[in-house]
């Protein structure tokens, strides 16, 4: 878990890859342990970043979960907060194509437990105002340090930076006035994390560079690529123009790929 532990490390000395909910490949449900098991496998001896979207049950239960509904990616029907456990306990996880699997919808409790013991960090999308709960869950696990909490609001980021100082903490930065809001929220030394996108403007990366400000983007090959892996260029090309310390990608073992045979030819010359 190099990337956490070493907040004074120089930046850029390798890319950290995040799989936008495990990495969106239609053989394996989405946000699924199989899905997540294949992508963090395929990472070898590297850390590879899971983002995650946490929404809440009936029941006070917390599930990974990106629709506001369990209708596209399960066998069930219902807004997820108006169901209870036991049935969402009981419903089965669907493939892209619709295939019904095995697979249960994973808890984050389940999640915590699951990644304890491998090359697995987390990315919190919180989707309800439920990230006290999210926290202290984190912090019964003892896996603060391994966790980077995403926020779009800035109530929503103050609430992270005071529920826990120990997560890594992103906020949306694409103007001046963003990004000063967020240097209002007191966060500790090395945990500040700029998610930049394409509206960001060169001369405020630059700003945060100088600064020593770690930044990340998407690249949302879904969306943007016709739902393919980018080339390999494609990632080297992205992360240089943005300056990129973090990648988000639908698509992480290919972009692993990209970057990893980048370092390898560095290192070889």
């Amino acid at each position: 878990m190099f990337f956490l532990l070493c907040t004074t490390c120089a930046l850029h000395a390798q890319v950290v890859i995040v799989g936008h909910r495990g990495g969106l490949y239609a053989q394996y449900p989405e946000s699924s342990i199989t899905l997540f098991n294949a992508t963090a496998e395929s990472f070898k001896n590297d850390t590879v970043f899971i983002e995650i979207d946490l929404r809440k049950s009936k029941d006070g239960s917390l599930y990974l979960m990106h629709d506001p509904t369990v209708d596209r990616t399960t066998t069930g029907k219902g807004q997820l907060e108006e169901l209870s456990d036991d049935y969402l306990n009981s419903l089965r996880l669907k493939t892209k194509g619709g295939k019904i699997t095995g697979e249960h919808i994973p808890t984050f409790d389940e999640m915590l437990t699951f990644i304890k013991n491998r090359n697995i960090n987390l990315m919190l999308d919180i989707k309800a105002p439920v990230h006290k709960q999210a926290l202290e869950q984190v912090k019964k696990h003892r896996m603060e340090n391994r966790m980077l909490v995403l926020t779009f609001k800035d109530e929503f980021t103050r609430l992270v930076a005071e529920t826990d100082q120990n997560v890594l903490l992103s906020a949306l930065i694409e103007t001046g006035e963003a990004w000063n809001a967020f240097e209002q929220i007191p966060v500790r030394a090395g945990k500040r994390i700029a998610y930049i996108t394409a509206r960001t403007p060169a001369e405020l990366i630059s700003r945060l560079r100088q600064e020593k400000v770690r930044i990340m983007a998407d690249v949302s090959e879904d969306s943007t690529n016709g739902g393919k892996p980018m080339p390999a260029d494609g990632y080297r090309v992205k992360v240089k123009e943005q300056q990129l310390d973090i990648l988000i990608s639908d698509y992480p073992v290919e972009a692993h790929h990209a970057l990893g045979s980048e370092k390898r030819q560095q290192n070889e010359n």
